[in-house]
């Protein structure tokens, strides 16, 4: 074997190497039941198969609810329309699980911000932005908003309640509209009552609009979540990385496993 192969295998073997201690490599995943959270300890593989298998299916999915769908418009009523029939509300007395939103799918039961959750996902992964935002009047439990992108409005959805909001005309009402024009609000929501209130109220006590960044739902998503992650280290790195150098620096040769740890305690 010449020089240069040599060199070449044994690169790759160190990349194998390297690869296979970072993926075997500490990782932690939450659930949640009842409102109380617990940490369960899984090795990063695991998590990332995990990850990855969600996107497949939450991709596989919208894309059988949306088939007939020919608009972004058309798209988002489809999956309105699934949430609605496939996912409802926890029965009172059930034990109320927070995990990931495929299991709220397998469920097929959730709360109004996981219904929410569902829908702003699968309408995302369908191609149409959407995420959502919660409402309180008084100490009433409030209301759960979703808010999709269509051309250039950002449509009103709520899906515990089964309420799309639509202009007099029969076009979707846009949230910034009812937001800046009380009188619009009212004549909109007309009748419309949640918890034993006014539609309308909830709506003024929405917070100022504002896109979030990332949305949610595409962190489901491998790219970008993989960039948020890469943002959010960067973001953080510069007095975390120097610290991780000067520990690398007192045993440069840790295993890439123990490195990892190092980094973390760095952080």
């Amino acid at each position: 074997m010449s020089a240069s192969r040599r060199r070449l295998a044994l690169a790759l073997a160190a990349i194998t190497l390297a690869a296979g201690a970072l993926l075997a490599a500490p990782a932690t995943t939450r659930h949640g039941i009842d409102f109380a959270v617990s940490t369960k300890a899984i090795p990063l593989y695991a998590k990332a198969l995990a990850f990855l298998h969600r996107d497949a299916e939450y991709r596989l999915l919208a894309r059988e609810i949306t088939a007939h769908a020919a608009t972004d418009e058309a798209k988002a009523l489809a999956v309105f329309d699934w949430t609605r029939r496939h996912i409802a509300r926890t029965p009172p007395g059930w034990p109320v699980v927070d995990d990931h939103i495929l299991h709220i799918i397998i469920r097929g039961h959730g709360l109004e911000d996981q219904m929410a959750d569902v829908f702003t996902t699968l309408s995302t992964y369908a191609g149409v932005r959407a995420f959502w935002r919660q409402a309180r009047v008084d100490e009433r439990p409030g209301i759960v908003c979703s808010f999709v992108k269509l051309g250039n409005r950002w449509a009103v959805f709520d899906v515990g309640n089964g309420i799309i909001l639509r202009m007099p005309d029969g076009q979707l009402a846009d949230v910034r509209e009812l937001q800046a024009d009380p009188a619009l609000r009212e004549m909109v929501c007309r009748d419309l009552r949640a918890q034993d209130t006014p539609y309308a109220q909830f709506l003024a006590a929405l917070p100022p609009f504002e896109t979030p960044h990332p949305f949610r739902a595409e962190q489901q998503m491998p790219w970008p979540r993989l960039i948020s992650e890469l943002q959010r280290v960067m973001a953080a790195s510069p007095s975390a990385m120097r610290h991780f150098l000067a520990l690398r620096a007192r045993s440069p040769q840790r295993h890439p496993v123990e490195a990892a740890k190092i980094w973390a305690q760095a952080r």
